[in-house]
């Protein structure tokens, strides 16, 4: 079986799963990047699904996070709300650091991945970033998935002349996983062949239905409760579709929502993970464990493809060293040869001279 990791959207909140995932790593002794084979995930979800599928750690991710956090979420002015373009975050720094850790071409992710975003202006509002889509920078198809709206500016670009608009791929698809499913399902290598381990970022929380009833009243509840929640319908059918024994769900249970650009929260969310961990990071650990033989394969057979490199260029390294001696040793000989036969020569046509006759015996 192989492993298949969804984290759902959630913005700051993103720093809970990746203190789990840091110490499943630790007690697991490799990294989720290693032991995944396959990744999906949708707005912040997406930062930290690019992160593993490129070959970051929890760790690394994680000190992204809290190092860059207060530079993600930097206000615009508050006039801003009085456009008809309103945002609370400029995404700048979101933007550069992207490109600073995703540099490459969607199709040039070793391991398949989806992203969910939006696509405002295109036939079916449903995009999920995939390494089908060839040319398109990986940043860009992470900062659409990323770009919240009210929170962050949509993105756009021109593709054959025609412009493109996106933004987050929570307004259809917060909890990715059955868009993982749906994508590994036509990879034959996955087909029957894989456990999903999910990450629920948004926490679990009580319902509440909204004080306000006013049209802003009810967009605001559909935004933040529905929009932005991570439900459990998707998680019910991807158990329906390869097993209940195939799904495993991390997820916390809190008291009260967490909103998803408060930092002043974020030493909090760290810790009701890591409490989590606690709780059931030996099941979890266990899950993963299940699916280690084609991990364990794969990591043995990149080192004895490592190996085997290093002792082929070593040998053809020798082999070029030899060469090169002999041709130079040959390259003495042939220089000797010449001079060599002509010194014989001039012996053998003394030999056969006859001595010249002294004039004291004419």
């Amino acid at each position: 079986m192989k492993l298949a990791i969804a984290i759902s959207g959630g913005g700051a909140l993103g720093i809970g799963p990746l203190q789990f995932m840091r110490r499943l790593e630790a007690d697991l002794g490799m990294s989720l990047a290693d032991a995944g084979f396959a990744f999906a995930g949708t707005s912040t979800g997406s930062i930290v699904a690019a992160g593993l599928c490129s070959g970051m750690s929890a760790a690394q991710l994680y000190d992204l996070y809290r190092n860059n956090l207060k530079a993600i979420f930097t206000k615009v002015s508050a006039a801003r709300i009085l456009t008809k373009n309103y945002y609370r975050y400029d995404n700048a720094n979101l933007k550069k650091l992207l490109q600073q850790n995703f540099r490459y071409k969607m199709y040039e992710f070793k391991k398949p991945i989806y992203i969910p975003a939006t696509f405002m202006n295109g036939d079916s509002v449903e995009k999920v970033w995939d390494r089908g889509d060839g040319m398109t920078d990986q940043w860009f198809a992470v900062l659409s998935s990323c770009s919240a709206p009210t929170y962050f500016e949509p993105v756009s670009r021109t593709k054959n002349g025609v412009k493109e608009i996106y933004c987050d791929g929570g307004m259809w698809s917060n909890d990715p996983i059955m868009v993982l499913e749906s994508g590994l399902n036509k990879v034959p290598e996955f087909k029957g062949n894989y456990k999903i381990l999910s990450f629920n970022t948004g926490m679990r929380h009580p319902n509440k239905a909204p004080d306000d009833m006013s049209i802003i009243g009810w967009g605001k509840y559909i935004l933040e409760e529905w929009v932005a929640r991570t439900g459990r319908s998707g998680y019910f059918q991807a158990q329906a579709n390869i097993g209940a024994d195939n799904v495993y769900r991390v997820v916390p249970e809190v008291s009260k929502k967490y909103a998803m650009d408060d930092l002043t929260i974020i030493d909090k969310v760290s810790d009701i993970w890591d409490k989590l961990y606690d709780e059931i990071g030996a099941e979890v650990l266990a899950f993963v464990r299940s699916t280690m033989s084609d991990a364990t394969t794969t990591a043995k057979a990149a080192t004895k493809v490592a190996a085997n490199t290093a002792t082929t260029t070593a040998v053809k390294a020798a082999a070029k060293k030899v060469k090169k001696a002999d041709t130079k040793k040959g390259t003495k000989k042939a220089a000797k040869a010449p001079a060599k036969k002509a010194a014989n020569k001039t012996v053998k046509k003394s030999a056969k001279k006859p001595a010249k006759k002294s004039k004291k015996h004419k």
